[in-house]
């Protein structure tokens, strides 16, 4: 008995002792393999078993497992790995982050969802993608980027804003822009708020630090918008800034500087040149010697001068820019930090863009469970302008001012008989600077396990000021300066409460409530004019903030011309709920009640609900397993969303004052009439959206591809229509049109190489057709855009309203038209205008190829626009009638004896020549309408990454330096400056209804940078 008492303690001693040698201690710490950022609250698990941990919130963990254990360390948003221990102690762990269709991470509305859980459609633009080009503004940065938006940058001047079309044009006399949010913030977005002096190129989204975004999520249907109701209709662009993370401060230093060039440039005449076709015209009208000319300038002055005017107006622009930012975190505090410095010269001649911001973005665990929240910053924009387009500068170098007018004339003074845009260059001051902060206080509270309350204040606070100064030598009497201020105080609250609900191990549901409330109130005066001054008025000292002394009051000197104050507010409900069925079903519906201070007291409020499903179908067991499809998602949605961005007080009834002196007395005494009838119907654009699509992985995810289908109607279209004048009312704002967008969308993503060297591949395409449904019984000239744009039934939002040109008669050299019947004539009649071409191209999109080997990296962004017209402005004076403007290399090909087959007619100085032309800004015709198609090598970025050996000798944790170019060719058969046109409009309705046309627009800039970004 003792003797087997023995052998069984010896046994079991023995076995103890395999048992603990099997046994060991595992401990690392785990990092985002991107950055080198430690990564709290990742799974780790010993494969197979029960047996499990997680990171600290430096990222570090420790385990005991078998000594031929794997570790399974998986992460939300990061791809799961699996590491042999292979008898290790301390296994360190990168994780690369997991950009598949499964597990990429997305904001939505108030919240946060895996892309596997979206129904709807978005897209997700990452904030590295942003600064890796040279653009004025920040959403210049996104064309290409996402199937279904379009963006046009507006041209190449310095601070320039860009027109983005969120699946098409949905409205007239509203705003087509989507909504901004900026951490949650509805930020103010408006391009005229300082009235029409210059519009576009003051943009109030260039203060925004691209280096500061996080990422960018652009809500594309109703499904994933009708959670902002009434302000949906045109897209949501949520904006989501960079925050602090767990571990010691990191540092983050960029910079990088570059030249910039005008993309392309118009092909103008020579002095001699012009001179000839000058002379031609005067001779083929009958006259005899010498052609008159403009100016005062003679045939000798003439052919002694050959001034280039584009050369003049235009420079070789220098770009710096430096960043600055820091992150750091623990249990209780986490911090971002960031500066930034800029100055962008564009290559237009004293243009500039200069900002300098800070961010300070801050959580704090006040207890375990309630933490406050933090999102400020702080931005100066100065853009130093100049003119351009129709008032002068680069547009004034491509028409009237002529090669025969010289800068100075022999005294020195400035030449003043014609245009001259050096003079106004160089003696008009005119700068724009906007000081504006947007800031967010939140407090998260979690009472009970998975439900949480936030309550949030935000301010959007913006202080423009407009400033021109013109000396005496430019007014011809004495120095005066004007000034434009305006101050925008946009404030917003909101609180919601969300909770997550499973049922069993299968169902999941999360729910969200909330309310909102913003107010914003704009103060401006119309203008601060003085007069003998010495300089512009914001040099002034004795012009105080807003120009008041110190009772409040106007100062009596200088001149003030007051505006009233504008104010809008709108309440908000919300509710959302999703579920999910065993991670492959999902439903979400939402319903947002919106009340607007813009609409009348009979539609004050509008209700904006949604429904969407996402299945994957791929997850069933009846599904074909393969190597070919390794997941396929359904999803389908419906929603309702509105438009709600139409001027201010549109709903009233409102009246006009003259005094006795004005001209329209009543017995010499002041009078009151009626200017626009009451609208106490009036509400918001109401848009129905249908989308259909699938998400689809192939050989692993090795492809991924996005389809979608949408249909989207338009009804209650606001129109901003001219009333009969015998009412005695000028216009009225009325719900009466419908506008119908439908079209399909196309991403795709490929790993085409992995390994050492990698090459990717993401495409996006989307077609589009839009269609005006109806517009009552409003004739085409009642709503009208630049360059003859229309709006007429069954065409496209904006149609060219055109006379057709037929050709050129070979034996007298006149236009031969088109009659509204299709008939040929030789008469010019504005009767005979009909709608031609599209506004609309048929395709747009982007293809970017990415290649990596070793610590090299290469991207090229190509994108594309096919189909669709240009309507060149412009072209009727640089390619017409000979007049005071210079003309385009083209006007070579002109008839100038019978029996030539030209482009171009006879010239002539005389506009009746040609079919009885009242005058040449009326000859608007298909000759000057042009096909749209291009293609452009948007951005090429070379980079290398320093090896880690001499990184780590330097004591830094990364450096890469890279070489950007912009624009750097373009594919088109547009012979004007550039295919990517957006004329400066004035207003809404401009925009909405012609996007397609230019006028002596300044062509986008070519860019070359080199930069350098350091961590440490």
């Amino acid at each position: 008995m003792k003797h087997k008492l023995l052998l069984f303690f010896m046994v079991l001693s023995i076995s103890t002792s395999v048992v603990c040698a099997q046994q060991q201690t595992i401990s690392g710490k785990v990092t985002d393999a991107g950055d080198g950022l430690s990564l709290p609250g990742v799974n780790i698990i010993e494969s197979g078993t029960n047996n499990g941990t997680v990171t600290d919130v430096d990222g570090n963990y420790s385990l005991k497992v078998a000594s031929e254990a794997t570790l399974i360390f998986s992460y939300v948003g990061y791809t799961t790995i699996e590491v042999p221990v292979n008898g290790r102690s301390v296994i360190d762990v990168p994780m690369e982050a997991d950009v598949t269709q499964l597990a990429e991470v997305v904001v939505v509305g108030y919240g946060v969802q895996t892309k596997r859980e979206v129904t709807g459609s978005i897209a997700k633009i990452e904030g590295e993608e942003l600064t890796a080009i040279s653009v004025p503004s920040f959403e210049a940065a996104l064309q290409g980027k996402a199937a279904g938006v379009q963006v046009i940058q507006g041209s190449g001047m310095a601070g320039s804003g860009s027109m983005i079309r969120v699946r098409g044009i949905a409205s007239l006399s509203a705003g087509g822009d989507p909504l901004y949010v900026v951490d949650g913030i509805p930020i103010t977005q408006d391009y005229f708020l300082n009235g029409d002096r210059g519009a576009f190129n003051n943009n109030p989204l260039a203060t925004i630090n691209p280096n500061d975004i996080e990422s960018v999520e652009i809500l594309k249907d109703a499904s994933a918008a009708a959670i902002y109701g009434s302000r949906g209709a045109n897209g949501v662009i949520l904006i989501t800034t960079k925050r602090g993370r767990t571990g010691k401060p990191k540092f983050e230093f960029s910079t990088k500087v570059g030249i910039s060039k005008p993309a392309r440039e118009v092909d103008l005449l020579s002095s001699e040149e012009w001179l000839q076709l000058r002379q031609e015209a005067w001779e083929n009208d009958g006259n005899v010697g010498l052609a008159d000319l403009p100016g005062g300038i003679t045939w000798e002055q003439a052919r002694q001068t050959d001034t280039d005017w584009i050369d003049l107006v235009t420079q070789t622009g220098f770009k710096q820019e430096y960043n600055l930012s820091m992150t750091q975190g623990n249990e209780k505090l986490s911090s971002y930090v960031g500066v930034s410095y800029s100055n962008n010269e564009s290559f237009l001649a004293g243009n500039s863009y200069e900002r300098i911001s800070g961010r300070v973005n801050l959580d704090y665990n006040i207890m375990d469970n309630l933490k406050a929240s933090l999102t400020t910053t702080l931005s100066q924009g100065i853009n130093n302008r100049v003119s351009g387009a129709w008032d002068g500068g680069l547009g004034a170098a491509m028409s009237d001012a002529l090669p025969i007018y010289p800068v100075r004339n022999p005294d020195g003074t400035y030449f003043t008989a014609g245009n001259n845009p050096v003079r106004k260059q160089e003696l008009v001051d005119w700068r724009t600077r906007e000081n504006r902060s947007i800031s967010t206080l939140a407090l998260t509270y979690e009472p009970i396990e998975k439900l949480n309350l936030n309550v949030s204040g935000s301010l959007d606070y913006m202080d423009l000021q407009d400033d021109q100064f013109e000396p005496a030598e430019w007014t011809n009497t004495e120095n005066i300066s004007r000034q434009y201020p305006t101050w925008v105080t946009n404030y917003t609250m909101s609180a919601t409460a969300s909770y997550d609900y499973s049922l069993g191990e299968n169902n999941k549901f999360t729910f969200l409530v909330g309310g909102e409330y913003q107010r914003s109130l704009t103060e401006k005066w119309n203008k601060i004019e003085a007069f003998g001054v010495s300089g512009p008025l914001y040099e002034d000292p004795s012009i105080p903030d807003r120009g008041l002394d110190g009772e409040g009051k106007p100062l009596s000197n200088p001149v003030y011309e007051t505006a009233p104050d504008q104010i809008w507010s709108f309440i908000s409900y919300f509710g959302r709920i999703n579920y999910a069925y065993k991670d492959k079903l999902f439903l979400k519906g939402s319903a947002r009640v919106d009340g607007s201070s813009r609409f009348g007291q009979n539609n004050r409020y509008g209700f904006f609900p949604s429904a969407g499903l996402g299945y994957v179908i791929s997850e069933e067991d009846f599904f074909p397993k393969s190597s070919l499809v390794n997941f396929l998602k359904l999803k389908a949605s419906w929603g309702i969303t509105g438009n709600a961005d139409i001027p201010n007080y549109q709903r009233w009834g409102t009246f006009q004052r003259r005094e006795g002196n004005d001209g329209n007395p009543y017995n010499q005494e002041p009078i009151i009439f009626p200017v626009r009838l009451e609208n106490p119907d009036l509400q918001w654009e109401v848009q129905r959206t249908y989308d259909f699509g699938f998400e689809l992985g192939l050989f692993d995810d090795r492809v991924v591809a996005e389809v979608a289908y949408f249909d989207k109607n338009s009804t209650d279209v606001l129109i901003d229509r001219l009333v009969q004048v015998s009412t005695g009312f000028q216009r009225y704002f009325e719900n009466i049109a419908e506008i119908n967008n439908r079209g399909f969308e196309v991403g795709l993503k490929t790993r085409n190489l992995t390994g050492a060297f990698t090459w990717t591949t993401n495409i996006n395409a989307s077609h589009l057709e839009n269609e005006v449904i109806d517009i009552g019984a409003t004739p085409p000239d009642a709503i009208a855009g630049s360059g003859d744009t229309r709006v007429v039934e069954g065409m496209p939002v904006g149609v060219n309203f055109l006379n057709r040109f037929s050709r050129v008669d070979p034996e007298n050299g006149l236009p031969i038209f088109l009659d509204k019947e299709g008939n040929e004539t030789y008469e010019f009649n504005l009767d005979d205008r009909v709608p031609v071409g599209s506004v609309v191209p048929d395709w747009t999109g982007g293809i970017t190829n990415s290649f990596t080997y070793k610590n090299f990296d290469l991207s090229v962004l190509f994108t594309f626009t096919i189909g669709g017209n240009i309507y060149d402005d412009s072209g009727k004076r640089q390619l017409g009638v000979v007049s005071d403007w210079n003309m385009r290399r083209e006007i070579v090909d002109r008839w100038r004896e019978p029996g030539d087959v030209a482009q171009f007619p006879r010239l002539t100085m005389e506009p009746t020549t040609y079919g009885g032309l009242a005058s040449f800004w009326n000859l608007n015709t298909t000759q000057f309408l042009y096909d749209g198609t291009y293609g452009r090598i948007r951005n090429v970025t070379l980079g290398y990454n320093l090896p880690s050996e001499l990184v780590s000798k330097l004591r830094l944790r990364s450096a890469r330096v890279y070489f950007n170019g912009t624009n750097l060719v373009t594919f088109t058969k547009y012979p004007g400056a550039d295919p990517e046109i957006v004329r400066d409009h004035n207003g809404r309705q401009g925009r909405n209804l012609s996007p397609n046309v230019t006028y002596l627009t300044a062509p986008q800039e070519k860019a070359f940078m080199l930069g350098i970004n350091v961590g440490f």
